[in-house]
Formats: structure tokens, C-alpha cells, sequence
């Protein structure tokens, strides 16, 4: 894993590289290779997103390009699932380009741990239902 100092605001681990944006508190996850979601991709995304986000209750988002993504395995979907389950009220989740498998964890995911999450055919729509949650996408 990579922690970028410069912003203090970019995370990578293998092909996935998350970005902060604080003033916005959005983080914008995307992936540079097909890659098949693992505990440890589970855990960097959590940490990283606990330690920016805080214990405050003010909203929050992830925007994830899910292009390349193939799938998750149990412990991705545990360390996830828990951590936007605590956060349920106060995070959005929009995400883009899901294939099949994808998709379906996704709606799991929506509809299991009620989540504020939605899927969008484009990074553009993604940003403008954030901004409808007062998210500055």
C-alpha cells in the first residue's frame, strides 16, 4: 500500500486507487486492472475511509468506478458491509461501469445493510444524484 503525502489524500494497494476529497468529503474509488476484490482491498478502503471520515456525523461519499472489478470475495463483503452499515445515515454510495457480478453484490449490499447506494450508466449522473445528497461532486 501507497499513502500519497502531498494531499495526504490518495490510497493505493495493486491496481486499486482511492482518492480523497475533503472539502467535498467524498472519496472517488477507481481500479486500473481487473481485479477481483479481496479482504485487504476491504480493509485499505475501510481504514482509509475511517480515518477521514472520523466519528463525525456529516455526510459522506464513495464514487466508485467499478470498471475492471470481477468480483468480491466474503471477507471484502464483511470488513464493507460493516463499516457502511455503522455508517448507513450518513454515507451515499454512487457507483458506475458494474458488470453482472458486480451489480448484484451491489444491489445485495443496497437492499441487506439498507444502504444509500445507487448505480449509474456514467460518472456525470453519478455526481449529480451526490450533489442532490449535499455531497459537492
Amino acid at each position: 500500500m501507497t499513502t500519497t503525502a502531498a494531499s495526504g489524500d490518495v490510497v493505493r494497494i495493486g491496481s486499486m486507487e482511492l482518492h480523497w476529497h475533503p472539502t467535498a468529503r467524498l472519496a472517488v474509488l477507481r481500479f486500473t486492472a481487473d481485479t477481483s476484490l479481496t479482504g485487504s482491498h476491504g480493509a485499505v478502503l475501510c481504514d482509509s475511509l475511517r480515518g477521514w471520515v472520523g466519528a463525525s456525523e456529516e455526510p459522506f461519499a464513495l464514487l466508485a468506478d467499478a470498471k475492471g472489478v470481477t468480483g468480491t470475495d466474503g471477507a471484502y463483503r464483511t470488513a464493507t458491509g460493516d463499516f457502511f452499515g455503522q455508517h448507513r445515515h450518513n454515507a451515499r454510495i454512487a457507483l458506475i461501469n458494474l458488470g453482472p457480478i458486480i451489480r448484484v453484490v451491489a444491489e445485495m449490499f443496497r437492499i441487506g445493510i439498507r444502504l444509500q447506494l445507487k448505480t449509474f450508466a456514467d460518472e456525470a449522473a453519478a455526481r449529480e444524484w451526490l450533489r442532490t445528497q449535499g455531497i459537492a461532486a
